[in-house]
Order: structure tokens, then C-alpha cells, then sequence
């Protein structure tokens, strides 16, 4: 019976992982759709991009109103907090808008390949080195607003 237990048990670990993954990547994706439509709902009423270049985790300015309803100020489902830039240079290119999950003290960004490309398969094109979700500076994860 013991030895029914321990296969049993053996055989779900992958699966409870699997889902735990799956979970993670969804709240991540969901995350940033919010945030985008955020980020452009300000940017078509205002003409432009809020500024960037805050705290992570700290709402941009003017942004109050945009995000005060959502989790941006929490640490993300793979760790770290989300953080806007504008013309942020990222592997030799300049974005005019960004989302990227940046690493705090004390608060690391997931470095679990698996969880990052899961991610970008379902939101993007599967490849963490190009599209509009990569991996960029300090392969912390980007999501691209505005090329």
C-alpha cells in the first residue's frame, strides 16, 4: 500500500509542477496585458508615454490612476517587480516603451529558463532572445509597448 502511495505521488510531482508553471506564466501574461492597456490608454489621452526611469515596483508618474487598481506594486508571480522605461536600450536596440521585470533586494527575478520561455511561447514567439517579450539587460525580462 505504502509502495502504491510513494508511485502515485511520484508520478503527480511532475504534473503539480507543470501547473504551477502554467499558473505563473498566466498571471505574468495577464499582468502585462493589463499594464499595456494602461500604458496606452494614458499615452492616447496625453499624446505620449508617461516617463520612465522609476523605482521598480513604483507606480511611473502620472500613473496613479492608470495602475492603483492592479498589482504592479507587488512582486511578480516569477519574482522581482514590474518597472516602465522609456527609450530603454536593450541588447542594441532603443524601445520607446517597455514593461520589465527587474530583480530587488531580496527579490530575484525567476533565472528558470523553463518558466521564461513557457512565458514567451504563449505570449509571443518562443524565443527569449527576439519578438516583444526577451530577455534583455541582466536577462531581466522585457515586454516591448512601442519599437
Amino acid at each position: 500500500m505504502v509502495l502504491v502511495i510513494g508511485i502515485l505521488a511520484a508520478a503527480s510531482i511532475p504534473a503539480l509542477k507543470k501547473n504551477a508553471q502554467n499558473a505563473r506564466s498566466s498571471a505574468v501574461m495577464n499582468d502585462l496585458r493589463v499594464y499595456a492597456g494602461a500604458f496606452q490608454a494614458y499615452a492616447q489621452e496625453h499624446g505620449d508615454w508617461p516617463p520612465g526611469g522609476g523605482a521598480p515596483g513604483a507606480f511611473p508618474a502620472g500613473m496613479d490612476g492608470y495602475l492603483s487598481q492592479t498589482n504592479w506594486a507587488r512582486t511578480t508571480p516569477i519574482g522581482g517587480n514590474y518597472q516602465f522605461a522609456t527609450q530603454s536600450p536593450q541588447d542594441g536596440g532603443r524601445y520607446a516603451a517597455v514593461i520589465i521585470i527587474s530583480s530587488t533586494t531580496n527579490n530575484p527575478v525567476t533565472s528558470d529558463a523553463n518558466q521564461l520561455t513557457d512565458i514567451d511561447t504563449k505570449l509571443d514567439d518562443g524565443n527569449l532572445d527576439t519578438g516583444n517579450f526577451f530577455l534583455g539587460f541582466r536577462n531581466y525580462p522585457v515586454f516591448v509597448l512601442e519599437h
